[in-house]
């Protein structure tokens, strides 16, 4: 009966680990050109480094060229919506 479990736990076990996801942030410059190499320009990875307001912790963001490109569209839109053209005049009174 164990083996007949083994099987299947570690079939999964190894289907775990070729699926995880990598995390280009801890990678190198180098390691990120090594990777990038040969692949179309929007699928290639892109890595920002962002310094928040008020923090000295820096957090890196990777993504690839066509989530940026998708990020930046959705910020646009975003802004376009705040963005009201001829706005509400308010009076205060008569």
């Amino acid at each position: 009966m164990k083996h007949l479990l083994l099987v299947p736990v570690t079939g999964l076990l190894l289907a775990s680990c070729a699926t995880q996801p990598t995390n280009f942030a801890s990678m190198s410059t180098e390691q990120l050109m090594a990777y990038n190499e040969g692949k179309p320009v929007l699928k290639q990875i892109y890595c920002t480094e962002e310094k928040r307001t008020g923090s000295h912790i820096r957090k890196n963001w990777c993504r690839s060229v066509e989530d940026w490109v998708q990020h930046n569209n959705r910020a646009l839109m975003a802004l376009d919506t705040i963005n009201v053209q001829g706005g509400f005049v308010l009076s205060g009174g008569n």
